[in-house]
């Protein structure tokens, strides 16, 4: 129980901080391209801490990433890289390497940390029509809401294609 609470605290910092230095990172960027891919870095961290929060959000935090990192942020890289005069010019950073490394591997332990308490029978079977069900009674704002925010995503993509 502890051993679980700890990690979940340990997490929860770890990806607080990713999430903080990625907004900062957003903001204080000059080249579009790497805003927006940091911005998938706050999606995905923010999807993270929602899910930490309780198991029941877990599904929300589902959402946000097809939402938010699964569309948003590969529309605007492909848009931004789409337009005329915008350069993706590689920043050396001398200690980039280390902190992805050492992130990777926090991560990896992480992971590894956290799977090794799940229980293969506590999952069971899962059935579609049971699942597609309790999404629209229960989830069916954030479904609402997913499927909004992808077709005004798709219609963005679709208008700047056809642009000459």
């Amino acid at each position: 129980m502890f051993q679980s609470l700890n990690l979940c605290l340990i997490l929860f910092l770890f990806f607080s901080i990713i999430s903080i230095s990625s907004a900062i990172f957003i903001v204080s960027s000059k080249n579009l391209f790497y805003a927006a891919i940091s911005l998938a870095f706050l999606g995905v961290s923010i999807a993270v801490l929602i899910a930490l929060i309780s198991f029941q959000y877990s599904l929300y935090s589902v959402f946000h990433l097809l939402l938010y990192v699964g569309a948003t942020v590969v529309f605007l890289s492909i848009s931004l890289v789409m337009f005329k005069g915008l350069e993706v010019r590689q920043i050396n950073i001398a200690w980039a390497p280390i902190v992805a490394g050492v992130s990777a591997v926090l991560i990896f332990i992480a992971v590894v940390l956290s799977l090794s308490e799940v229980q293969l029978g506590q999952v069971g079977e899962i059935n579609l029509q049971t699942l597609s069900s309790i999404i629209l009674e229960k989830y069916w704002f954030p479904a609402v809401v997913l499927v909004v925010g992808l077709l005004t995503t798709l219609i963005e993509a679709i208008t700047l294609a056809r642009r000459d």
